[in-house]
C-alpha cells in the first residue's frame, strides 16, 4: 500500500484565491492563459526537492508501433510531449506500460503484445531508464544511480526482460525481479490514474456505469489490491483448515502403524543393542579412567581461574593507586607553589609596608614641622607687633622724660636675663621628659594593636571551631532516633528512595551503604582510629554493576547536596568474604581493623579489604608503643604483612620505607560513636567552653581597644604638651635674644626708634604674607599625611590578608603532604600485592600444565580404544561389572529375528511421516488462529481507510471544480459498490446538476481532470502520465485545467508529471530547469531520433 499521503493546499485552490481570479473576457483569454502558465513556471524555479527513485529519466523505442527509433529524455518534474495527431505521442504511453511489464489489454491499443511491433519488423524493443538514488534506492550497490528495464518481444508473441545497471551491465532477466523493483518504487503500471490513455481520458466518465466508476476508484487508490490481498488471505485460511482436517484424520492410522513397526524393530535389535551396549560400556570404561583423573584437575583449574580473575583487580588497584599518587603529588606541588607564592607576595608587600610606614612617619614629621612653623610665625608676628608697641611706648616715654636712670634698667635687664635662662633650662628638661613619654605611648599603641590582631585571629579560629561543634551537635541530636542522620541529614531519604527503586525492580541488586552504617565495632574504643582510617569510605555506597551505579547517581542527584554526594564503588557482589588468611597481618599481640568490626554483609568486609586493606592495618593503643612496634630499625621490626597502624587517638603510623608518624586533629569519632547522649553532653560542654573562650576573647579585645584609645589620647596630649613646651622655649629664647641685644642708650634720639617702627611695619607685613603661605602649606601636608595613612592601612590590610591565606595554605599543604604519603604507601602496597598475585598465578599455572600433561597421556591411551570421548559419572569397577552381565545376555538372545534391513527401513519411514504430519498440524493450527486475527483486524481498518479516501477524493473534487465555478459531487455507496458523479457547469444559470453523459465534451474533459487530480492526492506512484486530457476543452477550461495541474505539480515536487497534448505550448516561455517541453515531429514514419525543442540551453548542452 502507499507509503505517503499527499495533501491539497486549499488556500490557493478555491475560486476566491487571488491567484485563481482570471478574466474570462474573450479578448484576453490567450494572454491570461500564457501569463498564468508563465507565472506557474516561474514558481518552479524555487522548488526545493525532486524525486530520487522511480522517476523516468529516458524512454527508448525501436520498431515500436509507428516509430523506427525514438529516444526521449525526460526531466524529473513536469514534462509536456506535444505534437499533432498521428505523430506517435500515444505510442510513448503504450511503450511506458508495456516496457514496465504491463499487459497489452491495459493500453487499450491492442490485445496482444506482438501487435505493437512495427509492420514489416520481426522484433520490437522498449527500454526505460528509472532513477535509483537516495535512501529508498533498490540494490544501489548492483544497479547504481539508475535501473534500465529493457523488454524485447517478437512476432511469435514471446518477450524477454533484461534488467541493467546504470552502466549497461545486465543484472537480472527475471520477471519477479522487475516486480520487486516496481514494488520498491511504488509504480502501478495498471493503475488508470497513474497512466491515463486516450480512450480512458475521453470516455470513461461518459461510458462507465456507477459500478465501473467505483471499480475505477478502487483500482486507482489501490483499495482494490488491498481487498484482493485480504480475500486471498481468507481463502488461504479456509484451504489451510481443510488441509489440517485431512491430516488430523490420518494421524491415528499412522500412529498405529508406527507402534507396530517399532515393536518389530525393537525385537530385531535386541542382540545388536546388547553388542552395541557392550562396546559402549568398554568405551565408557576407557574414558572413565580419564574422567576420574580429570576430576582432580577441576579444583586446580578453579583455583587458577579464580586467581587469574583476581589479577585485573590488582592491576586496576595499582593503576588507581598510581593515578591517586600522581594526583596527590600534583596537589602537593600545587599547594607548595601557592604557599611559596603567598610567602613571596607577603615578602614583596613588606618593603611596600615599610616604605609606606616610613613615608607616613616622614609625612608626620613634615606635618609637625609645618605646624611648628605656622605657630612660630604666629608667635613671631605677635612679638613683632608687641615690640612695635613697646617701641612706640618707648618713644613716648623718651619724649616725655629726657632723663632716665640707665643703671637701674641695666640691672633690671640682667636680672630678667638670668631668670629667663633658668626657666629655659627647666623647659628643655621638661621637653625631653615629654618626648620620652610620647614615644612610650606610641610603642604601647603598636603593642596593643598587635595583641588585638592576634586576638582577632584567635577569635576567628574559635568561631570556626564553634560552627563545627554546633554542626556536629545538630547531627548527633538528629541521629538520636535515626543513626543514618550521622552521615548527613539527607541520608534517610536517600535510603528510602533506594529501597523504593529496589522494590520496583530498577536495581539488579540493592546497593549497599553507607558503609559506616553497615558494620558494628567489637570494641568501641577503636571508633576514632577506624574513622580516621576509613575517612570518606564510611559515606560510600557499593553497586553490583554500572547500570545500578547510573540509577543510584540519578537518585543522588535529586536527594543529595552536590558537595556532600557520597562516593559510589562498583564491584560484583559475592556471598562470601574473601579468604585473606594468607595476606593478613601476623601479630599475636595486636588486632587488625578486620578483627574489631562485625559487617552486616560479606560485601562490606570485601569492600574494606579492597579499598583500604584493613586486614593489613594494626591497632596499637599508645603512640610510643606504636612507634616502637612499627620502627623498621628496631628488632624484630614491624609484624609480617603490616605497613600501617593506628592508635586510640587516631594517630597514623607508617613503617615503610622509614618510620613516619602523623598526629590526628580529631578528638572524637563522628560516625562510629556508641553513646550518642554522652557525646552530645561532651559536645555541649565543649561548645560552652568555646563560647566562654570566645566571650573572653571579645572582652580582651574590647579592653585592648580601650587601652589603645586611652594611649592614643595620652599620645595626643603629650604631643600637644610637647608643642607648648617648645613654643615657650622659643619665646623665651627670643626674649633672651632681645634682652641681650639691648645696649645702654645714647642721649635721647627717637629718630632711630622711629626707623625701627617703620622696619617692624615692613617685617610685620612680610611676616603676615609668610604666615598665609605657611598655613596653606600646612593644610596641604596635613592632607598628604591623611593619604599616607590610608595607603599604609591598605597595604597593612593586604599583608594581614596574605598572612591569613598563608596560614590556610599551610594547613592545606600539610594535608596534601599527608595524602601524598598515604597515596605513595598505597601504591607500594598494591604493587607488592600485584607481584605476589602474579607469582601465585605462575605457580598454579605450572602445576596445572603438569597435571594437564598427565591427563593428555591418559587421553591418548583412551583414544586408541575409543576415538570419540564418552562422558560418564560411573566408576571403572562399576562399568566392568555391567560389561560381564551384558555379555551373558548376548549369548541367551542370539536367535533369528527376520530381515533386519526391511524392518529398519519401514520403521523409520513410518515414524518420520507420522512426526512430520503431527508437526505440520500444530504449526498450521497456530497459523490459522493468527491469520484469522490479522484478517479481522485489517478488514476493520480497511473500511475506515476506504471511507477516509472517499471523503478526501470527494472534497478535492469539489474544490477543483470550483476553479471553473462548477459545482458537483461524488456519491459513494460502499455497500452497493457504486460511484455516482454529477456536475453543474455554472452556478448562475439556474440549472440543476447534470449527469456526466449530458455534459459537453469540454465540460466532461474538465470534470475528468478534476476527478483525476482528486485521485492523485491518494496515489503514491512516482510519476503521473496523461494522454490528450484537454482534447475536447475550450481555451478557458484548458487554461484552468492547466493551472490546476501546474499547481498540483508545484505542491508535489517529488513527483514526475508527463502530459501529452496536441495543443501548441509555444506560449510557455519557460526557462526553469524543472519543466520541459518535447515537440513531436510531423507524422513522418521514417524519423530516427526524436527532435525536441529545448526550454533551457544549458540543460540541453549538459545532456548532449
Amino acid at each position: 500500500m502507499s507509503k505517503r499521503k499527499a495533501s491539497l493546499d486549499t488556500s490557493t485552490a478555491g475560486p476566491s484565491s487571488k491567484r485563481q481570479q482570471i478574466s474570462y473576457d474573450s479578448e484576453g483569454e490567450s494572454d491570461n492563459s500564457s501569463l498564468n502558465l508563465i507565472q506557474g513556471a516561474e514558481d518552479f524555479r524555487t522548488l526545493p526537492k525532486e524525486a530520487e527513485v522511480g522517476v523516468i529519466e529516458k524512454i527508448s523505442l525501436k520498431n515500436f508501433m509507428c516509430h523506427n527509433r525514438l529516444d526521449i529524455t525526460l526531466g524529473p518534474h513536469v514534462n509536456f510531449v506535444i505534437g499533432r495527431n498521428g505523430s506517435g505521442k500515444s505510442a510513448v504511453v503504450t511503450a511506458l506500460v508495456v516496457g514496465l511489464g504491463g499487459k497489452a489489454s491495459v493500453t487499450s491499443r491492442g490485445n496482444t503484445i506482438k501487435s505493437f511491433i512495427k509492420y514489416g519488423k520481426q522484433t520490437a524493443d522498449v527500454e526505460i531508464k528509472l532513477r535509483n538514488r537516495g535512501s529508498d534506492a533498490y540494490k544501489p550497490e548492483e544497479y547504481g544511480d539508475s535501473v534500465i528495464i529493457h523488454r524485447k518481444f517478437t512476432t511469435d508473441g514471446s518477450s524477454q526482460y533484461r534488467l541493467k545497471s546504470s552502466t549497461g551491465r545486465i543484472v537480472s532477466q527475471r520477471r519477479d525481479e522487475l516486480a520487486r523493483i516496481l514494488d520498491q518504487f511504488n509504480i502501478q503500471v495498471d493503475n488508470p490514474v497513474a497512466v491515463l490513455n486516450q480512450d480512458t481520458s475521453r470516455n470513461f466518465l461518459n461510458t462507465k456505469s456507477p459500478n465501473d466508476k467505483y471499480k475505477f476508484f478502487l483500482k486507482a487508490t489501490q483499495l482494490e489490491q488491498i481487498h484482493q490481498d485480504y480475500s486471498q488471505a481468507s481463502e488461504q485460511k479456509e484451504l489451510t483448515k481443510v488441509i489440517i482436517e485431512g491430516k488430523i484424520q490420518t494421524l491415528p492410522k499412522l500412529e498405529k502403524e508406527v507402534l507396530q513397526w517399532e515393536q518389530k524393530f525393537k525385537a530385531l535389535n535386541a542382540i545388536d543393542n546388547l553388542r552395541e551396549k557392550t562396546k559402549r560400556l568398554k568405551d565408557e570404561m576407557a574414558w572413565a579412567f580419564v574422567i576420574e583423573k580429570e576430576k582432580g584437575l577441576s579444583p586446580i583449574q578453579k583455583e587458577y581461574n579464580h586467581e587469574q580473575a583476581r589479577l585485573p583487580r590488582f592491576v586496576a588497584k595499582v593503576e588507581e593507586a598510581k593515578t591517586k599518587s600522581e594526583q596527590c603529588q600534583y596537589h602537593y606541588n600545587e599547594f607548595a607553589v601557592k604557599l611559596r607564592a603567598s610567602a613571596e607576595e607577603v615578602k614583596q608587600l613588606q618593603p611596600q609596608l615599610v616604605q609606606a610606614k616610613t613615608a607616613l612617619q616622614e609625612q608626620k614629621k613634615i606635618t609637625r614641622s609645618a605646624q611648628m612653623e605656622v605657630r612660630r610665625l604666629e608667635g613671631s608676628l605677635k612679638n613683632m607687633k608687641k615690640e612695635r608697641g613697646q617701641i612706640l611706648q618707648r618713644i613716648q616715654e623718651l619724649q616725655s622724660s629726657a632723663q632716665h636712670d640707665y643703671d637701674a634698667e641695666r640691672k633690671e635687664r640682667e636680672g630678667k636675663i638670668k631668670e629667663l635662662e633658668e626657666t629655659l633650662a627647666g623647659l628643655i628638661a621638661q621637653e625631653k621628659t615629654t618626648e620620652h613619654q610620647t614615644n612610650q605611648f606610641r610603642e604601647a599603641i603598636n603593642k596593643y594593636k598587635n595583641d588585638e590582631y592576634k586576638l582577632g585571629q584567635n577569635g576567628q579560629a574559635l568561631r570556626i571551631r564553634m560552627d563545627k561543634i554546633q554542626k556536629n551537635l545538630h547531627n548527633l541530636k538528629n541521629s538520636r532516633g535515626d543513626r543514618l542522620k550521622r552521615f548527613g541529614s539527607f541520608m534517610p531519604q536517600l535510603i528510602q528512595h533506594i529501597q523504593e527503586y529496589h522494590r520496583l525492580g530498577k536495581f539488579h541488586k540493592k546497593p549497599i551503604g553507607p558503609i559506616g552504617a553497615c558494620f558494628k565495632l567489637v570494641d568501641q574504643r577503636w571508633g576514632l582510629a577506624i574513622e580516621c582510617c576509613l575517612k570518606s569510605l564510611l559515606n560510600a555506597f557499593v553497586c553490583h554493576d554500572h547500570d545500578d551505579e547510573k540509577m543510584l547517581e540519578l537518585i543522588m542527584s535529586t536527594v543529595c547536596p552536590q558537595q556532600y554526594k557520597p562516593v559510589i564503588i562498583v564491584t560484583k557482589f559475592k556471598d562470601q568474604v574473601y579468604d585473606y588468611s594468607r595476606n593478613c597481618v601476623q601479630s599475636g599481640k595486636y588486632q587488625s581493623i578486620i578483627d574489631v568490626i562485625e559487617p552486616e554483609n560479606p560485601m562490606v568486609a570485601n569492600i574494606l579489604i579492597d579499598q583500604r586493606t584493613v586486614e593489613n592495618i594494626l591497632l596499637i593503643p599508645e603512640g610510643r608503643e606504636a612507634r616502637h612496634v612499627m620502627d623498621p630499625s628496631t628488632s624484630p621490626g614491624p609484624p609480617v604483612n603490616c605497613r600501617e597502624a593506628f592508635t586510640l587517638r587516631g594517630d597514623q603510623v607508617f613503617c615503610h620505607p622509614t618510620l613516619r608518624y602523623y598526629s590526628n586533629m580529631m578528638d572524637k569519632p563522628k560516625f562510629l560513636t556508641s553513646n550518642v547522649e554522652e557525646d552530645i553532653k561532651t559536645l555541649e560542654a565543649e561548645l560552652h567552653e568555646v563560647q566562654t573562650e570566645l566571650q573572653a576573647v571579645h572582652q580582651q579585645k574590647g579592653e585592648l581597644g580601650a587601652d589603645i584609645r586611652r594611649n592614643q589620647l595620652e599620645e595626643r596630649k603629650s604631643e600637644t604638651q610637647l608643642m607648648r613646651i617648645r613654643e615657650k622655649s622659643r619665646k623665651i629664647k627670643l626674649e633672651l635674644s632681645e634682652l641681650k641685644s639691648i645696649e645702654d642708650p645714647a642721649p635721647v634720639d627717637v629718630t632711630t626708634l622711629e626707623e625701627e617702627v617703620t622696619t617692624l611695619d615692613e617685617q610685620i607685613h612680610t611676616q603676615e604674607e609668610q604666615m598665609a603661605a605657611r598655613s596653606e602649606h600646612y593644610k596641604e601636608v596635613e592632607k598628604l599625611q591623611a593619604e599616607s595613612e590610608v595607603k599604609y592601612k591598605d597595604i597593612e590590610q593586604q599583608v594581614r590578608a596574605k598572612v591569613e591565606a598563608g596560614e590556610t595554605l599551610k594547613d592545606d599543604f600539610g594535608n596534601a603532604l599527608n595524602e601524598m604519603e598515604k597515596a605513595k604507601e598505597a601504591k607500594r602496597h598494591y604493587e607488592q600485592k600485584l607481584k605476589e598475585q602474579e607469582k601465585r598465578i605462575a605457580e598454579l599455572k605450572s602445576h596445572l600444565e603438569k597435571y594437564q600433561e598427565d591427563i593428555k597421556i591418559d587421553v591418548e591411551k583412551a583414544t586408541k580404544i575409543c576415538p570419540e570421548r564418552v562422558n560418564t559419572r560411573r566408576t571403572p569397577a562399576n562399568l566392568e561389572s555391567e560389561i560381564n552381565q551384558t555379555q551373558k545376555q548376548i549369548k541367551n538372545e542370539e536367535k533369528s529375528r527376520g530381515d533386519p534391513e526391511e524392518i529398519t527401513r519401514k520403521f523409520k519411514e513410518k515414524k518420520e511421516a507420522y512426526m512430520k504430519i503431527k508437526k505440520e498440524v500444530s504449526q498450521l493450527k497456530k497459523f490459522c488462529v493468527k491469520l484469522d486475527e490479522v484478517v479481522t483486524h485489517r478488514l476493520h481498518h480497511y473500511s475506515e481507510f476506504r471511507k477516509m479516501i472517499a471523503m478526501r477524493a470527494r472534497y478535492h473534487f469539489i474544490v477543483l471544480l470550483s476553479n471553473q465555478h462548477y459545482t458537483g459531487k461524488m456519491k459513494f455507496n460502499h455497500e452497493e459498490k457504486t460511484l455516482e458523479m454529477t456536475v453543474q457547469p455554472t452556478k448562475t444559470n439556474g440549472e440543476g446538476a447534470k449527469d456526466m453523459r449530458s455534459l459537453s465534451g469540454g465540460e466532461r474533459s474538465f470534470s475528468t481532470v478534476c476527478f483525476i487530480l482528486a485521485l492523485w492526492e491518494a496515489m503514491e506512484s512516482p510519476f503521473r502520465c496523461l494522454d490528450e486530457f484537454d482534447v475536447f476543452m475550450d481555451m478557458v477550461n484548458r487554461r484552468i485545467s492547466m493551472d490546476m495541474m501546474m499547481h498540483t505539480a508545484k505542491s508535489q515536487t517529488d513527483r514526475q508529471f508527463i502530459f501529452l497534448t496536441p495543443q501548441d505550448m509555444s506560449q510557455l516561455c519557460i526557462t526553469s530547469m524543472t519543466l520541459r517541453i518535447f515537440e513531436m515531429p510531423a507524422p513522418d514514419r521514417d524519423q530516427s531520433v526524436l527532435p525536441f525543442r529545448a526550454t533551457n540551453k544549458e540543460v540541453d548542452e549538459e545532456e548532449n
